[in-house]
């Protein structure tokens, strides 16, 4: 290629690129939703739905928060982003992404956000959500089935997937015979010791190591229990508690064996969702420019990096009838992220690397042949298309507990932080119009019924749907 040719595809790319950052379409969405504009993060959420590159990202959002104002189109929009995520799960989420190799020489942000399995986990389980809420149980049962096998296949999936994306990458870099220049495993060491502080976090969570979430398997034990199904119901529940030892789990067992005796005792349980589960920011490091060439005067890689999460509400627990009802976890999101992302890291470190690298190839070669102004040019270049892909769902909690309550009548109260946040009533003489509008002031609950109560807190608002119950 001319160098006037190479030096104006350059400059065509740098302008293409400029301002391609999804970081200020995700504060956006953060700003309204956990600000209490259900509504507006809805509707903006929904907005970003046409872009063919984010359909599985802003597809999730929108279901989730739909789900939450009780929005009809909520089932549509998991179930269209779940189907296009199980196609991308088919080609690989991870060997996949070399149909667009581009991304190496531009930035990961150009990429179709082909999502994460806990994610296409979750599309499953807030469907079965939205369907035990409608009232279509056999349906729910095939979501939950899903979400409990997606989860169950993950780590042999990471593994073949893993493992090919990165003999995918090695393969494309041996294809360049510039790569061949340049010391990648050198590179590569002196990259991981400087990325070593940053990602020292990411051990936290041993339990998570199996990609199960507790949090679906819970739910899904309880469904599975009401539905009388008590063999799935037990393996569920056993799976949940070996990860998170839960005390709910303890008392919805003996109920399970209960009603295997044919007792009638009916219960009321209340799922609640709290925080905001990680995000991810930007880490550049500049690399030495000598382990490429003294030519070179930019070497830099941009890694997403996973930002803690947050509680809202601490001390969740339920009082009335002179008795306190303790919340359990069940789940905290951000292990089950963070152990994604780490199965992930070692291509996300791969990928940069080797984007940096040809990178900095490009401005050997154009200090070659145009001297300082060619150097220039590719530092440029080099600086302003190093970036990571920091795009993840927002909307999910931070933390899942769980709460069980034998339906005695009489007047309750969800408690966090020491402040009342929901009143209930169990009552023995309540009617089919109770309830139309769920809200925190006053929720009336049957004596007579099971009852599931999904509540979702955030630091000023709160959705609350009914799963189960009248």
């Amino acid at each position: 290629m001319k160098i006037s040719a190479y030096l104006a595809t350059l400059f065509v790319l740098i302008f293409a690129i400029s301002g391609c950052s999804h970081q200020g379409a995700m504060q956006e969405f953060n700003n309204k939703y956990y600000g209490g504009d259900l509504q507006g993060a809805y509707d903006f959420a929904k907005s970003k739905y046409d872009d063919k590159d984010d359909m599985v990202l802003w597809g999730f959002e929108s279901g989730i928060v739909a789900s939450q104002l009780n929005n009809q189109e909520s089932f549509t929009l998991l179930d269209e982003s779940e189907k296009i995520f199980s196609q991308y799960e088919q080609e690989g989420l991870f060997s996949g992404v070399f149909s667009g190799a581009a991304a190496v020489m531009v930035n990961e942000n150009v990429k179709t956000y082909r999502g994460n399995i806990y994610e296409g986990v979750l599309m499953n389980y807030y469907k079965a959500l939205v369907l035990m809420k409608e009232g279509k149980n056999a349906l729910a049962r095939v979501e939950f089935n899903r979400a409990n096998d997606r989860q169950r296949r993950a780590k042999d999936y990471f593994k073949k997937d893993i493992q090919q994306a990165l003999a995918d990458q090695e393969s494309q870099n041996k294809q360049d015979s510039n790569m061949q220049k340049v010391d990648r495993n050198h590179t590569a060491n002196e990259a991981k010791a400087l990325l070593a502080q940053q990602y020292s976090n990411l051990d936290a969570y041993q339990a998570y190591n199996n990609f199960i979430n507790p949090a679906v398997s819970y739910v899904s034990a309880l469904f599975f229990m009401l539905e009388s199904d008590w063999a799935k119901s037990i393996d569920l529940y056993k799976e949940s508690y070996g990860m998170s030892k839960a005390g709910v789990i303890d008392e919805d067992i003996r109920v399970l064996e209960s009603r295997k005796r044919r007792d009638s005792t009916t219960y009321t349980w209340l799922i609640i969702e709290d925080g905001m589960s990680p995000t991810k920011e930007e880490v550049s490091i500049n690399l030495p420019t000598y382990l490429v060439s003294s030519n070179v005067l930019h070497v830099g890689i941009a890694l997403p990096k996973l930002v803690d999460g947050k509680e809202f509400y601490t001390n969740l627990n339920v009082k009335g009838n002179n008795k306190t009802f303790k919340a359990s976890t069940i789940a905290d999101l951000e292990g089950v992220i963070a152990n994604e992302f780490q199965a992930q890291f070692d291509f996300i470190v791969a990928r940069a690397i080797s984007s940096a690298v040809l990178k900095a190839v490009t401005q050997s070669v154009l200090s070659d042949q145009a001297g300082i102004y060619g150097s220039l040019v590719g530092m440029i270049y080099s600086a302003s298309t190093t970036s990571a892909d920091v795009r993840i769902s927002s909307v999910l909690p931070k933390k899942i507990h769980a709460v069980q309550i034998p339906n005695t009548a009489g007047s309750y109260q969800l408690i966090g932080n020491q402040k009342p946040l929901i009143n209930l009533e169990i009552s023995a003489t309540c009617k089919p119009q109770d309830n139309q509008d769920l809200n925190a002031e006053k929720l009336i609950l049957c004596q007579k019924n099971d009852n599931i109560l999904y509540i979702r807190l955030r630091p000023t608002t709160i959705s609350i749907q009914k799963l189960r119950g009248q």
